[in-house]
């Protein structure tokens, strides 16, 4: 195991007087944040930690925790027992988002298992501030505020939200234990106490992802992103106010 040295590089002591009290860190960013710093090190080298590099810690724990908070709002009203809609009638997209989940759980057991905990940081990252945040939460937000309440588009969408808060609340739970925890008590149907009396969530609809529609919507992503490009050059001269008020051509090959 590494030493843990200062931001300067320094070794900490008490005698040089540069060392971080976690007590000091849990009183001013809770204990989940100094958890998270913890987790995101590899321990394997010398960890570093300054009052920035928390800072940094806090930002991130705030995009997962964010993440968690929209999931469970968007699941206001829903009864997984009467509400869910069977795979096979989901729209595309939401059977995507699935699929990620279930690919996003293998990496995370597999991380898990072998000490690689600052694997799982990184990959929740990128869930929580891409493929969720800057893409899934993103374009189904439309269709969570303004379709019916128990329309098929709508409740297509919960059913992929509830699925992936349920694998979520378990992926964060060894790290960010009082977030888990927290979560756990909101979300709906029956369950445990605790979600540290749980395992693996183990009620995916599927079992494994499809590699065919992994591949197509890449091509949409990617499609998605070349317009986006287009777009902020016409937001920038003052064409457009937002991505609503455009309408887009595509010319393909």
């Amino acid at each position: 195991h590494g030493l843990v040295r200062d931001s300067e590089g320094q070794k900490m002591s008490k005698s040089k007087g540069n060392v971080v009290s976690p007590q000091k860190i849990m009183n001013s960013l809770g204990a989940d944040i100094l958890r998270l710093w913890v987790a995101a090190t590899d321990y394997r080298n010398e960890m570093h930690v300054s009052e920035e590099i928390l800072k940094r810690m806090a930002d991130a724990y705030r995009k997962m925790r964010n993440t968690g908070r929209y999931l469970l709002s968007n699941l206001d009203g829903f009864n997984p027992e009467t509400d869910c809609v069977p795979f096979g009638e989901m729209l595309e997209l939401d059977k995507w988002a699935i699929d990620q989940a279930v690919l996003l759980q293998e990496d995370i057991q597999s991380a898990y298992n072998n000490y690689q905990f600052h694997q799982i940081f990184q990959k929740l990252q990128q869930f929580c501030g891409v493929e969720m945040s800057g893409f899934y939460l993103d374009i189904t937000k439309d269709r969570m505020y303004t379709m019916q309440a128990d329309s098929l588009g709508r409740r297509s969408a919960q059913t992929a939200m509830f699925h992936i808060t349920e694998a979520f609340v378990r992926w964060i739970a060894p790290v960010l234990s009082f977030t888990a925890e927290e979560i756990w008590q909101h979300l709906p149907g029956e369950r445990g106490h605790s979600v540290f009396l749980e395992t693996w969530y183990k009620n995916f609809p599927v079992k494994t992802a499809s590699q065919e529609r992994s591949e197509y919507w890449k091509h949409v992503i990617n499609i998605r992103d070349e317009v986006s490009k287009e777009l902020e050059k016409i937001r920038i001269v003052g064409d457009i106010g937002s991505a609503l008020d455009a309408e887009v051509s595509l010319y393909c090959d």
